[in-house]
């Protein structure tokens, strides 16, 4: 296998792999790179969950989804969890326990997202990165089974937060 960088950026880098089929072919796989990042799912109540809407430039508008982030090196995904609930709402966790881990696109991106859930918070200012406008809003979880039916709520980390808490496994 041959690896070249094409790209290395400030939030992903991207590389070319050469792998050698079984029939003896040559084919690229390009592959992004990203940090293992968080999910955080907040439930005010058993039957609301905490969303944040923010403005994402690559699909040209505002989305509402659960409050996840990148993780730092070094960081677990409880601590993680902590600092990107802390930096997006202003909540202060009590207790974080992480559920379950998945890739978010195995065919073309390392990224893997840890789901965590937070047992407990309060509520503080919010500390967001520059950049950043965020709106916090809590909402019951059939309204938001009703925005995925109506491809309201786009966003697949945040679509499987809500079919978990729906599942009744919570």
């Amino acid at each position: 296998m041959q690896t070249r960088r094409v790209y290395d950026g400030r939030v992903l880098n991207l590389r070319l792999d050469t792998l050698t089929g079984t029939n003896g072919t040559p084919h690229e796989v390009e592959i992004v790179e990203h940090s293992e990042a968080v999910v955080v799912i907040v439930r005010p109540q058993p039957h609301t969950m905490l969303l944040v809407k923010q403005y994402r430039h690559p699909v040209g508008r505002e989305t509402w989804e659960v409050v996840a982030g990148g993780m730092d090196p070094g960081e677990t995904p409880e601590e993680a969890a902590i600092r990107e609930l802390r930096e997006e709402t202003g909540y202060r966790a009590r207790r974080v326990e992480r559920l379950w881990s998945a890739f978010s696109a195995p065919g073309f991106c390392e990224e893997l997202l840890h789901f965590c859930l937070v047992d407990g918070y309060e509520i503080g200012d919010a500390e967001p990165d520059e950049h950043e406008e965020i709106e916090i809003g809590i909402f019951a979880l059939d309204d938001l089974w009703r925005k995925i039916r109506a491809d309201e709520l786009p966003d697949a980390k945040s679509q499987v937060a809500v079919l978990w808490a729906l599942s009744g496994r919570a």
